[in-house]
């Protein structure tokens, strides 16, 4: 489903407060509304009867992400475990936990790992707005 893997890929991204990513319910086109001066496009009049049909995508916040690359650290193996943790109990946690999954040559089973949780947050969340 080629929606479903562009969901997950906006709410890997994370969130950016000048912009966020919406989709129109009718077409299920993906938008991206935000200052003109940095999408190119006007900004999305939500005061229009044509934004009735738009819902605002939601991402994923850094403490959740941390969260995730914790719950995937402790179901590694002991050595793994200690690696992934101290990454992630250091100085920039995010590169230092990416440069240790990389190193323990874990990268494809944490990249599936943070798919996996990214596509049952974006089901769930079609779900609740009544789109699956």
């Amino acid at each position: 489903m080629k929606l479903l893997d562009e969901l997950i890929d906006i709410y890997l991204e994370g969130s950016d407060p000048e912009m966020e990513y919406v989709l129109n319910c009718r077409n299920e086109e993906i938008l991206l509304d935000g200052p003109e001066s940095l999408t190119g496009e006007p900004e999305i009049d939500w005061d229009t009867d044509e934004a009735d049909d738009l819902i605002v995508i939601p991402t994923s916040s850094s403490s959740e992400m941390y969260q995730v690359m914790m719950e995937f650290a402790q179901k590694q193996s002991d050595d793994a475990v200690n690696r992934l943790q101290a990454s992630l109990n250091g100085r920039k946690p995010f590169p230092q936990f990416k440069d240790a999954v990389s190193e323990l040559g874990v990268d494809k089973e944490w990249y599936e790992f943070e798919r996996d949780y990214a596509r049952e947050k974006m089901v769930e969340w079609l779900s609740e707005k009544g789109r699956l």
